[in-house]
């Protein structure tokens, strides 16, 4: 379903979430009091608008309304998150994400009430760690107690193989939940990407290929033994 969200905060992260939240197609209204972000910016997003987002009287020109999201992405100063935090509250009622800067903005977030707080650094050093420790780990989520979900890049020994062939499980004692394909294709500037698709439930006909990105569930060290040993 596509959702109209307000990006509060163009930085590196601010952007970047914006201009993704714009090409999975959702209409973006990105704001930034500084007038380089917003020009960068504003041919690739839906709305880029050079407002102060913690001045009371910018909150007027949002569609706050109507917005289905919030997020505050400001990165450089926990002031002005804490004071556009503030007035997003005053104004909102929907759904506010806010991106903490520190223990201690993270602490006078919690005192107000946000429940969605995003440390997208500590988050970067999650999955850079699983990168360096878990072979050929691209991205991972932490769950609740020792498991994990890894996006791992396929074992050469499975190329060819079919899920029937490769019984995980009962060797390893991890889960292959799908795979993600990969399809080579030109950004506007000629400059080659892959587009990733998400491939569905998995069968046991299901023959592995090169290209295919792996997502799989288990112990930490039970997906680098499994990554190990099929490299």
């Amino acid at each position: 379903m596509k959702k109209k969200i307000i990006v509060l905060g163009l930085g590196n992260f601010g952007g970047n979430l914006a201009l993704k939240l714009t090409e999975d197609g959702h209409e973006v209204f990105g704001v930034d009091s500084n007038p380089s972000r917003v020009d960068m910016i504003q041919n690739k997003i839906n709305h880029a608008l050079g407002l102060d987002a913690s001045d009371e009287s910018c909150i007027n020109y949002l569609p706050i309304d109507d917005c289905d999201l919030v997020v505050i992405a400001i990165g450089e100063n926990i002031g002005a998150s804490v004071t556009t935090t503030a007035l997003i509250k005053k104004h909102y009622n929907g759904r506010i994400i806010v991106r903490s800067l520190s223990t201690l903005h993270k602490t006078i977030l919690e005192a107000m009430h946000i429940t969605e707080i995003i440390e997208p650094e500590a988050e970067y050093a999650h999955e850079l760690s699983n990168r360096i420790m878990v072979r050929g780990a691209i991205k991972s989520m932490e769950l609740h107690g020792e498991y994990e979900i890894v996006e791992v890049n396929i074992p050469k020994k499975l190329i060819g193989l079919t899920l029937a062939d490769v019984d995980v499980k009962k060797k390893y004692k991890v889960h292959i939940v799908t795979v993600i394909k990969q399809t080579e294709r030109k950004n506007y500037l000629g400059s080659a990407y892959f587009d990733k698709e998400v491939h569905g439930i998995l069968h046991s006909v299901y023959q592995f290929t090169e290209d295919d990105l792996l997502l799989v569930f288990g112990k930490k060290d039970n997906i680098d033994q499994f990554i190990e040993e099929s490299s």
